[in-house]
């Protein structure tokens, strides 16, 4: 019944928002051109010290509705042209049109940042889906963004904290395990399921929250999108675009403080090196520190992201971005919170203290990530472009931990005790060209491309012993690691590389103004395998010999020029995490095949974007233990699971209203029986209902000019914790959050405060029916954020 009066509350927020125009508001029409009288597509339009803004479509032109009549400073900018800004007035009920053109600027790739983007909720064109700056409208595929504004204004830190305004995803609990359109995504089975400006090479382990100190937006490409990226998670990836050297010369400082102890601090400089503003450099360090309101959780991350920019011409750059992220714990992630289990085999997810935890305070955590990213783009002639990315990545952790054995009996739990200790390395080669032609009636830009990507470790040491068994209520930790003398139970000793070759062509064909067809063709070929360093070692050696071919399909319609309907064919296939011999490997590669029919429209003189997809995702040879007298380790692959739903998600700037809100429908169930479950069960961490809404609205000028006031609201309808047992449901939860800005200048000030009602919830299962992710109680943070110049 909650859903029903939350989706009319969101139903009714989203039409408010449409005021009628009063009737002495003016309309500012216009078009963007360069200096060969071509279109300039994607421009940023907005009038200076107000939240009116747009972007011009595909033939340049732009429309801004709903201005009062007065005096205005007009802002265009777009990437590789110089800012242009201009005088206006606006009369009563007047609705003048202007022709502009905007001259080219060296600073080929940056693009001039002014204030009033920084209250933009709305992102009208992204480069993740195709690798081309197209129109989201344009896109055949379902793509959403959050943008910097969004980030700030929600003091989102990490990719956990910002999942949920994401329509149909979720954090599942407090390390890098999320859901998207029901499936996993999880680093360690998903290595490119999170990608940096489009290039696979996760700065982050599994294990880690991924930090946002250097990120400018964030993207969510939906289901599966292999033709470009390889493989990735069936329901989608992520991409991480990062902050860039600037021409113009910034800087400023951001401090937040919290509850359970939470500082954060960070700086951000850039700027020209020289006067002829060639060489641009931003240099970018953070330091946080967090305890919690459960036990034994403390980590302190040190972060830092110098890089720099030279700009030989208008036509040649290049980029070199380094990365350095340390992190030190009590504990590397929240292995959960107790769920007991009543006799009659249903679940009291209350019956534990919040705070209690199985792990030990003597268990640690210490993290080294660092990265090199070098990009060179060079514009050949007016219709080539080539892009050359060298990425490399090491990571190299050291961690111990308890985790449970068995069911809790008599209110205590046996433990295990695992030491682990890997240093992991990706090295990622990417070139492409993209070549714009025509073709008769037909327009095409064609991108063309080979990849390259070694990874793998050179160390993965890992033990796992048995430990302790503890009472929950009254924990006992002593002695509960085991010595040095006594034998592992389980044991890794080990190196592993693994080699991906790839290459691909993506054609994006314009057959007049209305329609557009995208066809890609890639083809990737994987060769791997772990070799063992001692005897020590479990498997006693993994090959992988894998590659396919990934197809992908899309048409968009436009049938006027501010919404479309498209439909897409996508495929992917994903390499098994272990192909041991020793478990009746090697097994058949993952498959994932996705159909998506869907409509996109941008409103109110492009300041409201929406989003309406359907989709069906199947996914099969998910492998499953098959244990037979002979081996109890056998595993097995199965015909896999169906994912099948809808979302509808808007984004917008209306006047003094931001806004980010969505619905997602999803049913993931098993398609056949096995021994992962009966046909029709419900995939783990799966909700069938998502709800999320997110609106900010700076209060009027003439009342209480530079303050802002914000809410939202998200709700997760109950979802089985385990495949294996539907009787683990955890309850449905709505969550919800306020904030108090104030801005003045150069200065802001803000007051979050998150799940105002203390709702007690779980996010997803951690470890059987044992441990559960707990979703944080009430609490808050005080940022304030100052631009130094």
């Amino acid at each position: 019944m909650h859903i029903k009066y939350l989706l009319l509350l969101f139903f009714i927020t989203t039409i408010s928002t449409n005021v009628f125009a009063q009737t002495e508001a003016g309309t500012l029409n216009g078009r963007i051109m360069n200096a060969d009288q071509q279109a300039i597509t994607g421009a940023s339009i907005t009038l200076q010290n107000t939240d009116l803004g747009t972007i011009t479509d595909a033939k340049g032109q732009f429309s801004l509705a709903g201005i009062m009549p007065g005096s205005y400073i007009l802002s265009v900018s777009n990437i590789g042209y110089t800012a242009f800004t201009q005088s206006l007035r606006i009369s009563k009920g007047k609705n003048p049109f202007l022709n502009l053109q905007l001259s080219e600027s060296r600073q080929e790739l940056q693009e001039v940042v002014v204030s009033t983007a920084r209250t933009r909720y709305q992102v009208l064109n992204s480069n993740a889906s195709t690798r081309t700056n197209a129109p989201l409208l344009a896109t055949p595929q379902s793509v959403q963004v959050m943008s910097a504004a969004v980030l700030r204004d929600r003091q989102a830190f990490t990719l956990n904290e910002i999942a949920g305004s994401f329509t149909g995803m979720k954090a599942n609990n407090g390390n890098g395990n999320f859901q998207i359109r029901g499936f996993t995504a999880y680093s360690p089975n998903d290595a490119s399921f999170l990608l940096y400006n489009g290039i696979r090479g996760n700065l982050f382990l599994w294990s880690q929250q991924p930090l946002l100190y250097n990120i400018e937006s964030v993207e969510l490409l939906r289901g599966p999108s292999g033709a470009l990226f390889s493989e990735g998670s069936p329901g989608g990836v992520v991409n991480f675009v990062t902050k860039k050297p600037l021409s113009e010369k910034r800087a400023s400082l951001d401090l937040s403080l919290g509850s359970w102890g939470f500082g954060r601090a960070s700086v951000d400089f850039t700027g020209p090196v020289d006067s002829q503003k060639k060489l641009l450099y931003r240099a970018i360090v953070g330091y946080d520190r967090s305890e919690s309101f459960r036990d034994y959780q403390e980590k302190k991350n040190l972060f830092v992201a110098p890089s720099l920019t030279y700009l030989f011409s208008r036509k040649t750059s290049i980029n070199l971005e380094l990365n350095y992220a340390y992190q030190k714990a009590v504990q590397q992630y929240d292995n959960g919170s107790f769920v007991y289990s009543r006799p009659d085999g249903s679940f009291d997810f209350n019956y534990y203290p919040n705070n209690l935890t199985i792990q030990s305070p003597t268990d640690y955590g210490k993290t080294h990530n660092a990265s090199a990213t070098l990009t060179f783009d060079h514009q050949i002639n007016d219709n080539l472009k080539l892009t050359i990315v060298e990425r490399a990545v090491r990571n190299v952790l050291d961690y111990t931990d308890h985790i449970p054995v068995g069911r809790i009996r008599n209110d205590s739990i046996s433990r295990g005790y695992q030491d682990w200790e890997t240093d992991r390395f990706s090295l990622q080669t990417t070139a492409f060209a993209t070549y714009t032609a025509k073709t008769g009636s037909l327009g095409h830009q064609v991108i063309a491309g080979v990849d390259y990507n070694r990874y793998g470790w050179t160390q993965n040491d890992y033990q796992y012993k048995s430990s302790t068994r503890i009472s929950i209520p009254h924990p006992d930790y002593a002695g509960s690691i085991p010595d040095a003398s006594v034998p592992a139970d389980e044991s890794d000793d080990n190196k592993r590389v693994t080699n991906l070759i790839g290459g691909y062509i993506q054609d994006q064909m314009s057959v007049g103004n209305k329609l557009k067809v995208l066809l890609s063709l890639r083809y990737d070929n994987y060769n791997g395998k772990e070799t063992p360093l001692s005897d020590r070692d479990n498997k006693q050696g993994d090959e992988l010999q894998a590659s396919g071919w990934i197809p992908r399909i899309g048409l968009v319609y436009l049938p006027v020029k501010n919404v479309s309907i498209y439909g897409t064919f996508l495929k992917s296939f994903n390499p098994q995490t272990s192909n041991n011999v020793l478990a009746g490997g090697p097994f058949p590669t993952r498959k994932a095949t996705q159909y998506e029919v869907g409509s996109k429209a941008d409103l109110l003189s492009n300041r409201l974007s929406a989003t309406l997809s359907l989709y069906q995702i199947d996914y099969k040879n998910i492998l499953t233990a098959a244990p037979t007298e002979e081996n109890s380790h056998r595993q097995a692959a199965i015909d896999g699971t169906r994912s099948k739903g809808g979302e509808f998600s808007v984004t917008g700037n209306l006047n003094a209203l931001s806004l980010i809100a969505g619905y997602a429908f999803n049913e993931h169930v098993l398609v056949s029986t096995s021994t992962y479950g009966k046909k029709g069960d419900r995939f783990a961490n799966a909700p069938k209902h998502q709800l999320n809404f997110w609106g900010k609205y700076a209060l009027p000028s003439s009342v209480l000019k530079g303050f802002g006031v914000a809410a939202g609201v998200r709700y997760v309808s109950d979802q089985v914790g385990l495949l294996s047992n539907q009787n683990f449901l955890f309850p449905s939860y709505t969550v919800l959050d306020a904030a108090l800005s104030y801005q003045r200048n150069r200065f802001q000030v803000q007051v979050n405060a998150y799940n105002l009602t203390n709702k007690h919830y779980f996010t997803g299962s951690r470890s059987g029916v044992t441990l559960a992710g707990l979703g944080d109680p009430f609490n808050v943070r005080v940022g304030v954020s100052y631009q130094l110049w």
